[in-house]
């Protein structure tokens, strides 16, 4: 066990604290207990930033609108102390990621906190911004890295969930009656009792999904979940981390994060899982096709 993955389980108690239920005369006090929550949360993902990163919550401002208010932003070493006696303002360019906490997400219907968390991440995720980050894509053959990624990285951030095919289920079905878009969806929804779900806008050409062969990445399209079912609550923690820190940035990094190679040294066993999104029943036939011939294929060989 080396020092970082230490410090994972260390802080998981104080996590563990808050996600007990609240004593029963303190459930009408919402607003301290959601406090203590969203606190624990910032000060997690602070001890693991370099010291000019800064944790705040509060309304992101861009040139062409404003977000709903978000729990924990993370301010990159690029943005101004941008402040007056009366408030601090956060603007979109200097935004490392806006995380969602939500404690229970079991539920999956239109006034859920999950549903309330979708909401508040599109609200993020409709804001335009510039960034200087330079696609080294443009110096290879590979094709142009997406305007996706110069939106601010979103994730909500929870304790319980429901069963990540059923949340994903939730989500395909919002993207169908146009109640979200498919750039408007979080791009990790973290849940320490089920694991990790990420989404990717560019699944062919990412990372992800080299393991997968070609006939079966076309079928799958662009736009894709991956579900990492770990094995434990701090396996869970360690690879939101490396996730976490694996964003893209609103601006250049003088250097890597030091403790990017402690996290990857961390045997985390996990299963992944992908679960595609869909814009027309067609393509879903499609896939659904092609996978079954698939299975068949090796049931044969």
């Amino acid at each position: 066990m080396n020092a970082v993955f230490g410090t994972i389980l260390e802080n998981l108690r104080a996590i563990e604290i808050v996600e007990i239920s609240t004593i029963p005369v303190f459930t009408k006090d919402r607003t301290n207990t959601g406090d203590s929550k969203e606190l624990t949360v910032s000060q997690f993902i602070e001890r693991y930033l370099p010291a000019d990163y800064k944790v705040k919550k509060g309304i992101i401002y861009s040139l062409d609108g404003a977000s709903k208010n978000i729990d924990c932003v993370v301010l990159a070493p690029n943005h101004p102390a941008l402040n007056t006696p009366i408030r601090e303002v956060i603007l979109a360019e200097g935004v490392y990621a806006a995380i969602e906490v939500k404690p229970d997400i079991t539920v999956l219907t239109d006034k859920s906190e999950f549903n309330r968390g979708l909401s508040q991440i599109k609200s993020v995720k409709k804001l335009s911004r510039e960034t200087d980050i330079l696609d080294f894509n443009q110096f290879t053959n590979k094709a142009k890295k997406s305007d996706y990624y110069k939106k601010i990285p979103s994730i909500i951030f929870s304790h319980k969930s429901a069963e990540p095919k059923k949340t994903i289920e939730f989500i395909q079905k919002k993207v169908e009656n146009g109640e979200y878009k498919i750039d408007e969806l979080p791009d990790l929804i973290v849940s320490l009792d089920n694991g990790v779900i990420m989404y990717t806008p560019d699944f062919s050409s990412n990372s992800i999904s080299k393991d997968l062969p070609n006939e079966l990445k076309s079928v799958f399209g662009e736009y894709v979940f991956t579900h990492f079912e770990t094995k434990s609550k701090e396996e869970t923690l360690a690879l939101f981390l490396v996730l976490f820190l694996g964003l893209t940035p609103p601006t250049m990094l003088i250097s890597k994060f030091i403790i990017t190679d402690y996290l990857r040294k961390i045997d985390i066993k996990f299963i992944k899982k992908f679960y595609p999104i869909f814009l027309d029943i067609k393509k879903a036939t499609e896939c659904l096709e092609k996978m079954n011939e698939l299975v068949e294929q090796k049931k044969s060989s």
